[in-house]
């Protein structure tokens, strides 16, 4: 089961946001500080915590009303989720097996479940939880929920604690690390050192470091319980798991920052057994030099690491579509290591669905801009922002997706591409920033095209930084703050349309502007958009490597205008999936030409 989308409204400050994953394994929530990010993957776990069963304490729904005296309405969170095959297989074996029923079922594709809590005058009145979930038995025309009820909500009830996906929900990963870990054996009461929030919260992620070792182990019973009666063992078991951080941990920190940057050669840990059956658990890294140093003294940014590699890595196994909810992650370090942060997010969301907010422009990927919303506080003035937030405050949140957000032109004018992103990060570049030379593209299209060409297709060491514009006559602002700050950039226009374009762009900024504007005419010589310079055949290749084989050709037959739509869509994935399709070499040649053309023009700027 993976989750398609979400639906919050009333929660907190959020007047109605819907967060699509449908498309998306990575969500990036956008906006500055009270803009309702955290609220929004609030929301999103508390529909998670309540399809698993918890009741809410009567303080935190005081918490979930918008702020101010007289709510009179409902709080809604809501999830609509998607069948795979093999929940289809899980839920008809509980059928048959579990609930003894002889009549096959038929399944829906998709399945609702919604939350409403109702108010009247800030006071809560009561909860109302609807699943939308029409199965009905093979050859039956009604539902189950009208032929058999029971046996509909015993489905309902395994769903929930058997299938729906875990959401986990971080807002920050350094957790305190614990000097100790602490177990204590079976049968020995607990104290206030093991029964603390965060201690309990490292023993799972210990625990889950053994079950992924051996999935029939619990840490308790095969370390804490055996090791008075079983030490080697016990001690064996510990053995293998620092080889599994080790692979996980010491190996991803090498593929992220090079092999030559890793200041630790393993990862221990060290065990201390007390008379009073209680077992503590260090992590310590041991040096080239066999030093060894616990993890909760090194840097910022290494325990950030850690345990974001941690948490994530071992426990993304533990269930298949796990849904984690990052808030704000490490936005304190530096723009080099949240650059490693794209990288791990992007390896975490191959297994996993991943939302995360960030107020930070280095946490902003430019190819996950599909899955991305800007969120937005429209009551949020300068006095909240200069901390002035008071209970008398009203918010009202909002989400957009970013190219909704863009094509109505929500940012300022709709100038440029990535324009909304740094509006609403009220960004500006410091004096020592350094600023990267650009090619300035029409729009996201021409920029996936050829990220993909150079990247999967061409695999040119020499990477270009491509910018792209909301449109060939929408460059004007990104042209003058390239001119402003002093900047090499070049502009490539389609080869068409994009001339009159060019001449315009010539005229209005003159001298500046007559040796960095360009078409695809100027490049190859062919009055072509860039789709253009890929040929029929490879056109249908592509295509049909994400719509399925002979879409193509049906989509020419029943509607040959949205080739195009579809053909930069079908780019679009393969980029972002890192899939090679193989070419032909008449294709290849006119992107190597136009790619070496940008990149001479670049170097020619004085």
């Amino acid at each position: 089961m993976i989750y398609k989308s979400f639906k919050i409204k009333n929660f907190k400050g959020i007047d109605e946001v819907n967060v699509d994953l449908a498309n998306s394994r990575i969500i990036t929530l956008v906006g500055l500080n009270e803009s309702g990010k955290t609220s929004i993957m609030e929301g999103v776990q508390l529909f998670y915590r309540i399809a698993k069963g918890e009741n809410p304490t009567t303080e935190q729904l005081n918490e979930f009303r918008p702020k101010g005296i007289n709510f009179s309405d409902k709080i809604e969170v809501s999830a609509t989720l998607i069948l795979e095959d093999e929940d289809k297989k899980k839920i008809e074996n509980h059928w048959k097996t579990s609930l003894a029923k002889r009549n096959g079922l038929e399944l829906p594709q998709e399945l609702r479940y919604g939350i409403k809590f109702e108010y009247e005058l800030h006071t809560y009145k009561n909860t109302e939880q609807d699943w939308t979930f029409q199965v009905k038995t093979k050859n039956s025309k009604r539902g189950l929920y009208e032929t058999d009820k029971p046996g509909w909500k015993a489905l309902v009830s395994y769903i929930k604690e058997e299938i729906v996906p875990e959401i986990l929900y971080f807002d920050d990963f350094i957790f305190q690390i614990p000097e100790k870990v602490c177990f204590v054996k079976t049968g020995v009461a607990e104290t206030d050192e093991v029964s603390n929030k965060n201690n309990k919260v490292w023993q799972l992620v210990v625990s889950d470091v053994l079950k992924s070792v051996d999935d029939r182990m619990s840490f308790q019973n095969y370390v804490v319980d055996v090791w008075e009666t079983d030490r080697d063992a016990a001690s064996n078991r510990l053995s293998q798991m620092e080889k599994a951080l080790d692979e996980k941990i010491t190996k991803r920190w090498g593929d992220l920052f090079g092999k030559n940057k890793i200041n630790f050669k393993e990862i221990k840990l060290d065990p201390e057994y007390t008379t009073d059956g209680k077992l503590y658990l260090s992590f310590k890294i041991r040096t080239v030099s066999k030093k060894e140093f616990l993890v909760r003294e090194r840097s910022k940014g290494f325990k950030w690491f850690f345990s974001f590699l941690l948490f994530t890595e071992f426990r993304k196994k533990r269930t298949q579509n796990i849904l984690f909810l990052l808030d704000e992650p490490a936005s304190n370090l530096h723009s080099s290591a949240q650059a490693k942060i794209l990288e791990a997010l992007h390896e975490l969301s191959t297994d996993s669905l991943v939302i995360y907010s960030t107020h930070s422009h280095h946490l902003i990927n430019p190819e996950w801009l599909i899955g991305a919303y800007i969120c937005i506080n429209e009551n949020l003035s300068n006095e909240v922002l200069e901390g002035s937030l008071n209970l008398e405050n009203q918010t009202k949140i909002t989400a957009v997706k970013y190219y909704t957000y863009v094509g109505k032109g929500l940012g300022s004018d709709n100038v440029s591409y990535f324009q909304p992103i740094l509006d609403r990060l009220d960004y500006q570049p410091s004096i020592v920033e350094p600023i990267p030379n650009i090619v300035i593209l029409e729009g996201k299209n021409d920029w996936y095209t050829l990220r993909y060409f150079e990247e999967m297709i061409l695999k040119r060491k020499d990477k270009s930084n491509f910018y792209p514009g909301s449109g060939r006559d929408k460059l004007g602002e990104i042209i003058r703050l390239y001119l402003a700050w002093g900047k090499k950039f070049i502009v490539l226009l389609d080869g068409d349309d994009g001339i009159k374009s060019q001449i315009q762009y010539i005229k209005e900024f003159g001298e500046f502007a007559k040796d960095k504007i360009f078409t695809i005419k100027d490049a190859l010589n062919k009055a072509v958009a860039i789709e253009g310079l890929i040929g029929v055949m490879d056109q249908r290749e592509l295509y049909d490597a994400v719509f399925g084989k002979g879409s193509y050709n049906e989509c020419k037959k029943k509607n040959s205008k949205k080739i195009k739509e579809n053909l930069n869509y079908a780019l679009n994935q393969l980029q972002l999936q890192k899939r090679e399709v193989v070419l032909n070499k008449t294709t290849q040649d006119n992107f190597t030409k136009l790619l070496d053309f940008t990149n001479e023009k670049l170097k020619l700027i004085k």
